[in-house]
């Protein structure tokens, strides 16, 4: 078995298909390596390709007018991200960075049009993986319109941990980026929380450790 199958049939918008089938995209996927801090994709880019993050970590971000950098997504392993209005993905105005050494394997426009015409099972998987992305993104519009900096971040982290007690391998940069604060502002705010019991803090880990205390914070 090859890495690239291998790493193809741990997709989940992939894993309905044969062993023939996979084999098939296989022939269509290319594998590309970035090392940490590349930038693999930006604004003035005009390819519509596909990306799937197999290892490793993504940053998709934008400039503000001041130029600060404002993370729109952290992409993690089994995720697609790309340019393609086909399937609602937009790369618009934004960089995509290797925040660690990733492996990525790429799909250009033509090869996933005849991989959706071809294989439906993919399709279907796809539009429920899309409503995921667009109820993640309502979530995030709702934290952009919070005043108070301390419910932002309470919002995010609970986001970011997907119901478990923690939220491991971000750091107070990247929360900072992704909710348009100052680090240091961060992490002041996540030393009261931790101050007041509703979450410990560790090496790029954050243990919630009273979910209903921190959904208040959020409220109010």
């Amino acid at each position: 078995m090859s890495l690239k199958f291998h790493l193809l049939s741990g997709v989940d918008i992939f894993r309905d298909l044969s062993r023939e089938e996979l084999h098939g995209i296989e022939e269509m996927v290319h594998m590309v390596t970035c090392k940490k801090g590349h930038v693999f994709y930006r604004p003035e880019e005009q390819v519509e390709v596909l990306f799937l993050l197999k290892k490793g970590k993504v940053h998709i971000y934008s400039l503000t007018p001041e130029g600060k950098r404002l993370i729109v997504e952290i992409v993690t392993p089994g995720t697609f991200f790309g340019d393609m209005p086909l399937i609602a993905q937009s790369m618009h105005q934004a960089f995509a960075e290797a925040a660690e050494d990733s492996l990525i394997c790429v799909l250009s426009r033509g090869d996933f049009e005849r991989l959706l015409l071809q294989k439906p099972q993919v399709a279907l998987r796809l539009i429920n993986s899309l409503s995921q992305r667009l109820e993640e993104t309502r979530a995030k519009l709702e934290e952009a319109t919070l005043r108070n900096a301390t419910a932002r971040v309470g919002r995010a982290i609970l986001r970011l941990s997907q119901g478990a007690s923690e939220l491991s391998g971000l750091t107070h940069q990247e929360l900072a980026d992704a909710t348009g604060l100052y680090r240091e502002t961060v992490t002041n705010i996540l030393g009261h929380l931790q101050e007041q019991g509703f979450v410990e803090l560790g090496t790029k880990k954050i243990v919630i450790l009273d979910r209903n205390g921190l959904q208040e914070v959020v409220e109010t």
